[in-house]
């Protein structure tokens, strides 16, 4: 959306500020807090402040019979909980003894006086009352979000699934458009608007459009600086018009410069280097520096463009060595460190001094990520940053420190130090996706316990000191033969997570796939008890939305993380023209069970000439008097493997059908699914691979048993048709790439 201007949305808010400041406060009270409220386009009930019981005050120009009568107080965040809160006769003695009531309560809590407020009378019923939050994350930026309000806001979102959950957005990502598709999508802009059955409506549609917009515009001028974080709760649509009843508001502090930009062009290069140095290599033994040498020799990378850097020795596993980094003879692509961390900012000064390296993979651990070692990252990173303001060269790129390194196809570079008796090299034609991962152990742990994922590449990034996942992903994604990257992140540098959702945006526009894997999910901490806002639209919350937003798949585990790059990966070639599911299964749960899961997926309505194919086949196998025609299609037990496949086959082949589902219970004795029996000629894996091979729809199998059943759904899976092991996950998880395919066009 266009830049707002500051001056025109703060210039009523200068004296304010000044005065606030001014007092050493970083919070306004209510009444400061509701001029801001005015300044998003909030209509004010009417009030007044008084100092305390004793005041003189004339209600005359209040409108009603009722006021509301609150305490203003630094030190209480949340009113209502307190006692801080009442509705009273508008009578001046009311007033009085409410406020007396509140003293006594609150003890000698310090207060700064008493606000009577008009009542406003509005509903109360879920929907009527609205949550208005503008705050700034660390890794999003400005944030604005629109959910339920009242005091229990937070109870009720934490009940809620994800299309109930608060609509968060960022003034950088969100159009107008925008705006109003996720309004339309989002319960809570069902709810305001009265389009859910049985519900009233409050608010027009563009009402609540325009009043996300301009708090928008207000968040994208105003935020984090001169606010930290504003939250209007509740605001309700009286007559059309939007109240806010009460407002909360922080104060912020302006941003640091941003730091120098990184030379991404040298990460690539890192993928792809010509020639590469490894520095910490045992010439007795297998450390880290020894495997990630032998490791890249058997990727294939050519011993003739490596260098060791290891003084007394002339070679270690046929690479030559020369005794420190000023001795190569040019500079490299790719510097591997392997060192202890006491080592590493004289390796880096080095690297300086010599400019020898473009970029380092740097290995070691110790640095950042445990209990005092804090220092050791902020002086690489002080380093660093000081080398990029140097216009002659701006230093290396960085992956890590505390990474596994990255593993390229293309590159023939394997810097995972694990030996291949313990993750053995990948064999055959690479799969058309990227992993991308914070943590090296969970890519080697997917890496180890999906053999069917062969990924182009694999990067580690560690504690993205320099280089970050977003960093790697801007990287990785233009590479042609890339259909999806699989990102998991347990936490964002700077704005970095913004980075992210505008790169899925970018992938998703060249009908590439984000897969993205969140971990650390809790509250944070004392933002969150400070205001409902923090919780509601946290960092994970915040990832979950923006992403989705962009086109991303958000995996709400780790198992669906997998599945989705299970599907991303084995079903990229495949045409997906529609949402129409084919499904058969030789059980009638795992029919029930599909139906159940369907999502955005439709059971197809089989063609006469399906029906009649269908029909044909039940009187060949003469299993028609106990299987009919219908769908889900339950073939019962006693369908064998011909029976199976062609009738597999009948309903890939109707044209209603656009994807498919086929489980396959193996413990019946109809089925050649035992191990000594899954390559048998005429067996159902051989049909069904037949199948697999000569259809472009997408299709996944479910073979839901135990682990006698393991070689039979590995045959499949080693041929590219993707497998689950329960029907209800392979629907869902179908349904929602299905979609994401259907959406790109």
């Amino acid at each position: 959306m266009a830049d707002p201007d500051p001056g025109a949305l703060l210039s009523p808010l200068h004296d304010l500020l000044a005065a606030v400041r001014a007092d050493g406060r970083s919070q306004l009270l209510e009444h400061e807090a509701m001029q801001v409220a005015a300044a998003l386009g909030l209509r004010l009930p009417h009030h007044v402040v008084v100092a305390d019981a004793t005041a003189p005050l004339d209600l005359g120009a209040f409108p009603g019979q009722q006021v509301v009568v609150k305490v203003l107080s630094k030190h209480v965040a949340h009113k209502t909980e307190l006692g801080g809160v009442v509705i009273v006769p508008k009578q001046p003695a009311a007033v009085a003894a409410a406020i007396r009531t509140m003293q006594q309560k609150l003890g000698g809590t310090e207060v700064a006086g008493f606000l009577v407020v008009q009542f406003v009378a509005h509903d109360h019923e879920v929907g009527g009352e609205l949550l208005l939050g503008l705050r700034w994350s660390r890794e999003f930026g400005p944030l604005v979000t629109l959910g339920l309000g009242g005091v229990t806001a937070e109870k009720l979102a934490a009940t809620m699934v994800p299309d109930e959950q608060p609509a968060i957005l960022s003034p950088t990502l969100a159009s107008p458009a925008a705006i109003e598709r996720l309004l339309q999508q989002k319960a809570i802009g069902l709810l305001a608007t009265g389009r859910l059955r049985g519900q009233q409506g409050r608010a027009a549609l563009g009402d609540l459009v325009a009043l996300v917009q301009r708090a928008a515009a207000f968040a994208a001028a105003a935020v984090p600086f001169p606010f930290a974080e504003i939250e209007c709760n509740p605001v309700t649509f009286v007559d059309g018009v939007p109240y806010a009843l009460d407002a909360l508001v922080r104060l912020g502090e302006p941003l640091p410069a941003p730091a120098p930009p990184r030379p991404l062009q040298r990460a690539a290069r890192l993928l792809q280097p010509r020639r590469i140095a490894v520095l910490g290599v045992s010439s007795r033994g297998e450390n880290p520096g020894r495997i990630v040498l032998r490791n890249t020799l058997a990727a294939g990378f050519p011993p003739a463009a490596m260098l060791v850097i290891k003084p007394g020795e002339t070679s270690i596993d046929g690479v030559a060595c020369v005794p420190d980094l000023a001795a190569l003879p040019e500079p490299v692509d790719m510097l591997v460190v392997a060192v202890p961390a006491a080592e590493v900012g004289n390796v880096l000064d080095e690297v300086l001094r010599t400019r020898k390296a473009e970029g380092i993979v740097l290995l070691t651990s110790g640095i950042g990520e445990r209990e005092g070692s804090g220092d050791a990252a902020v002086r690489l990173g002080t380093t660093l940053r000081a080398a990029r303001g140097n216009r002659d060269w701006s230093g290396p790129v960085i992956n890590g420190p505390n990474c596994l390194g990255l593993r390229s196809h293309q590159g023939k570079v394997d810097t995972l130090f694990i030996p291949h008796q313990k993750l053995p090299p990948p064999t055959g034609a690479p799969l058309p996706i990227a992993l991308v991962s914070q943590s090296g152990a969970f890519a080697i742990a997917r890496l180890s316990r999906l053999p069917w994922l062969l990924p182009r590449t694999v990067v580690t990034a560690g504690n993205q000191l320099d280089l970050s996942v977003a960093d790697w992903v801007e990287t990785v994604h233009p590479d042609p033969a890339i259909a999806a990257i699989g990102c998991y992140v347990e936490g964002f540098p700077l704005h970095d997570g913004l980075r992210l959702a505008k790169l899925a945006r970018d992938m998703t526009a060249a009908k590439k796939l984000l897969i993205c894997y969140r971990a650390g999910r809790t509250s944070e901490g004392s933002a969150a008890s400070a205001s409902h806002t923090a919780s509601l639209a946290g960092d994970w919350a915040a990832t979950r939305a923006l992403l989705t937003q962009a086109g991303a798949l958000v995996a709400e585990s780790i198992d669906d993380f997998e599945d989705l790059l299970r599907l991303a990966a084995l079903l990229a070639g495949r045409a997906i023209d529609g949402l129409g599911v084919g499904v058969i299964s030789n059980a009638g749960f795992e029919c029930v069970a599909i139906a159940d899961s369907l999502g955005p997926l439709q059971l197809a309505r089989f063609t006469a000439a399906t029906r009649q194919q269908l029909a044909a086949t039940f009187v060949q196998a003469r299993i028609d008097g106990f299987v009919d025609v219908h769908h889900p299609l339950d073939l019962t037990p006693i369908a064998g493997d011909r029976a199976f496949a062609d009738a597999a086959a009948a309903v890939l082949a109707d044209p209603g059908v656009h994807v498919g589902v086929l489980g396959c219970v193996p413990l019946t004795a109809a089925l050649a699914t035992l191990p000594a029996d899954v390559d048998r000629d005429g067996g159902v894996v051989q049909r069904l691979l037949a199948l697999w091979h000569g259809t472009r729809k997408a299709m996944v199998a479910v073979v839901d048993s135990g682990p006698l059943y393991d070689t039979f759904a590995a045959r499949l899976e080693a041929n590219g048709l993707p497998v689950f092991r329960s029907a209800d996950r392979a629907t869902r998880l179908l349904g929602r790439y299905a979609a994401w395919r259907r959406a790109i066009g």
